[in-house]
């Protein structure tokens, strides 16, 4: 399981659950299928999916977990149809125009009889825990499902005390110097081949830049006239291509084949997570601190 995004928050006190706690505090909110009038649920499902029981699963100290999301499937469209449908066979028949209040109770109508017949679409959010080195991470591609993620632990838990790591220098103020200037880039860190500004100004304004060496004068040159760097492409050591976001999230992560290689599971499913989640943890061990080392440092 290779996490492709992260959102990153620091334990503000060490996490002493053993996985065997965690789980018993997991299955108070078990993942189930949505009923026929909700439309949507959520809870913890097994991370090494429907043929294990575990809502946990762990790897030395490492735990990973897992959060799964049923939404109905209802467009917004088809509701005003059958809406305006219905408030026009009313004024047809009744010879009045369909107020406000009206209207309003033709679409919950509505709601009630098409939800038992609607889609459901299905997604999970996985994170981790390192209790050893004080991290969660969770992979997800936007801040309103990592938050989702750590809203519901939170709950589940009844305390979750994460934060946020905060630095001297700010994501976008580092990325703004690194690409003005590579030769300010922290040791084992090297531009790749896209970035993000945006124009500083009340009109405001942003230029993508992809597939092209973004150290080039004209590039460069956007920063002098007020723009400054919200998304960059980077690599780390050469084991890990990432984009790195203002916000300090980091999307896109590709790990190097080199690391994938050393990820040797064996032959059943259960091996192979266990390798591959014992590869990926001791790189973001090692990763995340040179991250935050390099917003620390404003050389």
């Amino acid at each position: 399981m290779w996490f492709k995004n992260m959102h990153f928050y620091r334990f503000e006190a060490p996490f002493k659950m053993t996985a065997e706690q965690l789980h018993e505090s997991l299955l108070t909110r078990k993942a189930r299928r949505c009923g026929h009038m909700e439309m949507d649920t959520q809870g913890w499902c097994p991370p090494l999916g429907q043929g294990s029981e575990m809502l946990v699963f762990q790897s030395g100290a490492n735990l990973m977990l897992c959060l799964r999301r049923e939404d109905k499937v209802l467009p917004a469209s088809l509701v005003r149809e059958q809406v305006e449908e219905r408030a026009l066979a009313i004024e047809a028949e009744a010879g009045r125009p369909v107020g406000r209040k009206e209207r309003r109770d033709l679409k919950d109508l509505v709601l009630q009889e098409l939800m038992p017949r609607a889609m459901v679409r299905s997604s999970q959010t996985f994170a981790c825990i390192l209790p050893e080195s004080g991290w969660l991470i969770v992979n997800a591609a936007s801040a309103k499902k990592s938050e989702e993620l750590i809203e519901t632990l939170r709950k589940t838990l009844g305390t979750l005390n994460v934060v946020l790591p905060s630095t001297s220098e700010s994501p976008e103020g580092a990325m703004t110097r690194w690409l003005l200037n590579d030769s300010n880039l922290p040791q084992g860190f090297t531009l790749e081949d896209a970035c993000e500004m945006h124009v500083a100004t009340e009109a405001g304004g942003v230029i993508r830049c992809s597939k092209i060496d973004i150290a080039r004068d004209e590039v460069r040159a956007h920063i002098s006239t007020g723009c400054r760097v919200r998304r960059m492409a980077m690599n780390w050591q050469e084991r890990l291509s990432f984009v790195l976001h203002e916000d300090l999230s980091v999307h896109r992560m590709r790990f190097d084949s080199a690391v994938l290689d050393e990820a040797d599971g064996g032959d059943d499913e259960a091996s192979r997570f266990d390798a591959d989640f014992v590869i990926m943890t001791s790189e973001l061990t090692e990763f995340i601190p040179a991250l935050l080392a390099a917003l620390n440092s404003n050389e």
